[in-house]
């Protein structure tokens, strides 16, 4: 049985009547008839009922019917999904990202992709909090750590960790905690952002979790304001992997409480599309997965 059959079936379904099949597809009512001769005796029964003036579905053609319908709207599907596999990548891209991550990486890597792709446009759109990707019209989002449950596609693009951290001064002159308890002893720097509840901080050692309400003389909803504090030896600190990795590197601060886990900060690239991705959406998200590997804390 082919897919042309099914297409003529249902054809004839919509025509009613074989002459008018005949017609619209330019061929003779002989041919026509003889056609669907022939697919009744393929399937081994009679699928309509037919007179010189009318022509009603069997209940053997009902069934038929759907099934064709099915099966060619699987097809399209299937042709359409190869085609946005294989179609030159171009087009509009309306990217969302977190500011200091989205300034200092997603812009560099979304420079690099126009390059290899120049019919496609990339829109970023930086925030100091995820935007809702449907209600903006984005087509991706750069998020970090635990999603939520949104509906929402994701891809994993890069393993990512938050740090505790403070500067040597501030460790030399208020000691260092050994214990998540002992910050409510410590001048924390709270980052007040998304709809967290601010100051709650949370650790996992051993599959043991603390949760710690912690105090500060300073805090602020934007991330690079918190590492310059912390740096200039104001407190301690939560700090992505990616903001503070140099520092790490160059002794300018130190990371603090290490045997103890802070929540997932891994790194996602999500969007909404629930069909196969759009080719440019699809290399895009290939494209910043690669160049994750390349940024030195994931060496």
């Amino acid at each position: 049985m082919s897919s042309t059959d099914f297409e003529f079936f249902i054809f004839l379904c919509q025509a009613g009547s074989i002459s008018k099949t005949a017609r619209e597809l330019d061929i003779t009512p002989a041919a026509a008839s003889k056609r669907l001769s022939h697919i009744e005796k393929n399937v081994g029964c009679q699928l309509l009922s037919r007179s010189t003036r009318s022509m009603s579905l069997t209940p053997n053609g009902k069934v038929y019917l759907d099934y064709a319908r099915k099966v060619t709207s699987a097809i399209e599907e299937m042709n359409n999904a190869l085609r946005q596999q294989s179609d030159e990548a171009e087009g509009v891209i309306r990217i969302n990202a977190p500011f200091g991550f989205g300034r200092k990486y997603v812009s560099r890597f979304i420079s690099d992709f126009v390059e290899e792709y120049p019919k496609v446009e990339c829109q970023l759109h930086l925030s100091d909090h995820p935007l809702n990707l449907v209600a903006n019209s984005f087509d991706v989002g750069i998020r970090f750590g635990t999603l939520p449950d949104s509906g929402l596609h994701a891809r994993k693009i890069a393993s990512h960790q938050r740090f505790l951290c403070a500067s040597p001064a501030y460790l030399e002159m208020n000691g260092e905690p050994q214990h998540p308890h002992d910050l409510s002893e410590h001048n924390c720097i709270v980052l007040r952002q998304n709809e967290e509840t601010y100051g709650n901080w949370s650790f996992n050692k051993n599959d043991q979790v603390y949760h710690v309400q912690v105090r500060g003389g300073l805090s602020s909803n934007d991330g690079e304001s918190v590492l310059s504090w912390t740096l200039r030896g104001h407190g301690i600190a939560i700090r992505a992997e990616w903001d503070v990795y140099h520092h790490f590197k160059e002794n300018r601060l130190h990371r603090v409480l290490s045997d103890y886990h802070l929540p997932n900060a891994d790194i996602y690239a999500v969007y909404a599309y629930n069909q196969a991705l759009p080719a440019r959406i699809r290399l895009l998200i290939d494209h910043l997965s690669e160049k994750m590997k390349m940024i030195p804390f994931q060496k």
